[in-house]
């Protein structure tokens, strides 16, 4: 035999050697493979349904005529001696990332939303259409927080542990060839995760507005007093018409309740479930138990499969 082709010889030898040993351990292969698969079907059967509610926005760009004037006619201000505002800006970018905040959660959400629908759900019972809690954190029928903790965390849980576990059931992203933002929110309850996405639509668009009121006012104090103290006339003729641009952002900011993202697609109240994905979860149990098994074969029998 030719010494080259020995080892490949060899080498196929062993493979087939395998697969027979497989063959012959195929209903303990077969066994395992169950076991694992009825393990993985209890959990995927006990894991609590998910519903998502969706929303498509547009950004409602607002051109930023107070920066555009400023920029114009800053090498003027500092010539006459005049501080002007520092120029300011507003973004779906920059609401976005608000969003995602600790600050905008604390203060504009978690007042509107009862703590244990975000930290003690169990499931939601779609017939009764009432959220069950787990009896171990909260007691539903005296409303309080039974949970067992240690240090750092409280019987009630704090504001920060509530915000960890609500930004997980949020998504919120910028598309950048469309422009357009794609909001979701997910929880057990379908009727819940509509409100909590309404509750951040509405809340974004209000407090970005209230902002954008309170910074033109205080533009239009400044600039009035501005007036009053130069003597340049140019000076006085850009002041205006920083007073008219002020004013009209007053106007749209006063009348505007979508003025940071136009609705283009509501949230609604989801009729199916987004998760969990029972049988992708059986199927790799399969898969891990499969693969499992047939590792065990081989490292059971590694002296016959690479016998000389």
């Amino acid at each position: 035999m030719n010494k080259e082709t020995a080892p490949h010889i060899e080498k196929e030898l062993n493979l087939r050697e395998f697969f027979f040993i497989l063959w012959d351990k195929k209903f303990f292969v077969s066994i395992l493979t169950t076991l694992f698969i009825s393990i993985f079907s209890v959990y995927a059967l006990f894991l609590p349904n998910f519903y998502t509610s969706k929303s498509l926005l547009s950004p409602a760009e607002r051109e930023d005529s107070l920066s555009s004037t400023l920029g114009q006619i800053s090498s003027l201000a500092r010539f006459a001696n005049l501080n002007l505002p520092n120029e300011g800006s507003s973004n779906a970018e920059e609401a976005i990332e608000r969003v995602k905040t600790f600050e905008f959660f604390s203060k504009h959400l978690l007042p509107f939303i009862q703590l244990e629908n975000i930290m003690a759900v169990k499931r939601w019972d779609a017939k009764q259409n009432k959220l069950l809690y787990k009896s171990s954190l909260f007691n539903s029928n005296s409303n309080e927080w039974v949970r067992k903790v240690s240090f750092p965390k409280q019987i009630v849980p704090s504001n920060q542990e509530a915000f960890e576990e609500f930004i997980k059931n949020v998504s919120i992203y910028l598309d950048n060839r469309t422009s357009l933002v794609s909001l979701s929110v997910k929880h057990q309850s379908p009727e819940i995760a509509k409100k909590w996405a309404d509750l951040i639509i509405y809340q974004i668009n209000e407090i970005t507005r209230l902002e954008d009121i309170s910074l033109a006012e205080s533009y239009v104090d400044y600039l009035q007093e501005s007036q009053k103290n130069t003597n340049f006339q140019f000076l006085k003729d850009a002041s205006s018409k920083l007073l008219e641009n002020q004013m009209e952002t007053l106007m749209v900011a006063s009348a505007n309740k979508y003025y940071v993202f136009k609705i283009i697609d509501s949230p609604i109240i989801s009729e199916k479930k987004s998760s969990p994905n029972r049988f992708l979860i059986i199927f790799i149990g399969a898969l891990v138990g499969l693969i499992f098994s047939i590792a065990l074969v081989f490292l059971r029998n590694l002296q016959r499969i690479f016998k000389r």
